[in-house]
């Protein structure tokens, strides 16, 4: 869609589209007010959750099926009354919808699908920082055309963020993300920032690892971590990524087990710092 602006001294019409999309209409008597969109999707668990914290039940038309799912969304409890979808385009396309919202790697058949009846679809990626996390609910807020509430919301992370600041202690102890097979978590991390927010150190920050990745029980080893963050899925089936960790040369370090909720840490939001409050009384 267009935004219309009229020329003072020309007859000639200019056209520009707007960053998100949305129809607005501006002549030399001012803008009219942005349309708002009334039957929204989200196909991504990430989206799901910001846009039930910035409008109305009444505008959310679907959400995603993980919506409802209590180990994954910390909103679940809110989405229970709302409809959900898999993401397929056909059911999408049948609820009828002005704006979905989806991530950036996910549901891409189904989004150039929708994209070509002419939805507006609007991808949001995944946080990896707290400001990364600030930036996603401005990015949705401007979709949804409820910038107020996204700027509401931000001031309410920031407030509680900086209470968790002001509290850190100057010793700092090492903690680690080390679950099945050695998967860690370094910088630019959704790990590493609530690390930081419960006032410890990332040790696989100190080991030089970038985003997600795998570690040698070795470097584990040589950070001396006082906390070992694992996984809260448990497979029943043993493997040898399980067995891992429990070996003796693990069990030595004496370090305290914690395990955080999943929905705590999948996406960004004010879940984060109840992480990292757990995190910080894990570590008294």
């Amino acid at each position: 869609m267009f935004c219309l602006k009229a020329g003072l001294r020309r007859a000639s019409v200019v056209l520009a589209c707007l960053p998100i999309g949305v129809l607005c209409a501006q002549s030399a008597d001012g803008p009219s007010e942005r349309r708002t969109p009334e039957r929204i999707v989200s196909l991504n668990l990430c989206t799901d959750q910001l846009l039930l914290q910035l409008v109305p039940h009444e505008r959310i038309a679907a959400l995603s099926h993980v919506s409802q799912d209590p180990r994954s969304s910390a909103l679940h409890a809110q989405a229970a009354a709302l409809p959900t979808v898999r993401g397929n385009a056909e059911e999408v396309l049948a609820l009828k919808p002005d704006l979905v919202l989806v991530g950036t790697y996910t549901t891409r058949h189904t989004n150039a699908m929708l994209r070509k009846f002419g939805i507006q679809v609007v991808a949001i990626p995944g946080a990896n920082s707290f400001e990364d996390v600030r930036k996603e609910i401005r990015e949705v807020a401007q979709a949804v055309n409820e910038e107020l509430r996204g700027e509401q919301l931000i001031a309410r992370f920031d407030h509680r963020l900086a209470q968790l600041l002001a509290s850190v202690s100057t010793e700092k102890k090492v903690a680690m993300r080390y679950s099945a097979g050695g998967y860690t978590a370094g910088t630019n991390t959704l790990y590493d920032a609530i690390f930081e927010a419960a006032g410890l150190e990332n040790g696989a920050r100190q080991a030089k690892v970038k985003g997600y990745g795998r570690m040698p029980m070795e470097r584990l080893i040589a950070q001396r971590p006082a906390i070992i963050l694992g996984s809260d899925y448990k497979p029943e089936t043993p493997t040898q990524g399980n067995r891992m960790l429990t070996h003796p040369a693990i069990k030595g370090l004496h370090a305290k087990d914690v395990v955080l909720e999943s929905r705590d840490i999948v996406c960004g939001g004010l879940w984060n710092l109840d992480a990292a409050i757990q995190l910080r009384a894990a570590s008294q």
